[in-house]
């Protein structure tokens, strides 16, 4: 079963110079009543652009979702054709703009940002099998979708 629509209740509370602590409290899906959760998420920004280094930057946190999304979408696709991983793994290089550009409506094609990754993977698969899960990883990760809209995505996918 998909699910066609999911509720995030989230809260993020400054922690004082640029960090910030999130709490993710609860998820539902498709009206369901919320599973409650206790994610703690922190975030600081780089001692370059004013913070103290402490923990990941919001874009640095983006690209991580971006990683675990494709992850799981990965394994989701792969469990389906009935293939078995031994091994799975994504490496994205980012080149993200430090900020909006000042005519909204750029496409893709034109933006500045851009994204690279290379998913590593072994286990019981052909590589037609491997590419064809990734195709569908390509057509189902919300989160490469979204990323997408902005900026140019390249990937590659590399059998172990």
């Amino acid at each position: 079963m998909q699910i066609q629509t999911a509720h995030y209740d989230l809260v993020t509370s400054w922690q004082g110079g640029m960090a910030s602590r999130t709490l993710c409290q609860s998820f539902s899906a498709d009206n369901a009543p919320p599973a409650l959760q206790s994610h703690v998420i922190d975030s600081d920004e780089p001692v370059s652009l004013g913070g103290e280094g402490l923990a990941p930057d919001p874009q640095e946190l983006m690209l991580a979702a971006f990683n675990a999304c494709m992850m799981a979408a990965f394994i989701l696709e792969a469990r389906a054709e009935g293939l078995a991983l031994t091994h799975l793994e994504i490496h994205t290089d980012g080149y993200l703009p430090k900020g909006i550009p000042a005519s909204g409506d750029r496409s893709a094609e034109d933006a500045s940002g851009r994204l690279v990754y290379v998913i590593h993977v072994s286990g019981g698969g052909t590589v037609h099998q491997f590419e064809e899960v990734h195709q569908r990883v390509i057509d189902s990760s919300l989160n490469r979708w979204l990323l997408a809209q902005n900026m140019l995505i390249e990937g590659d996918l590399i059998l172990r």
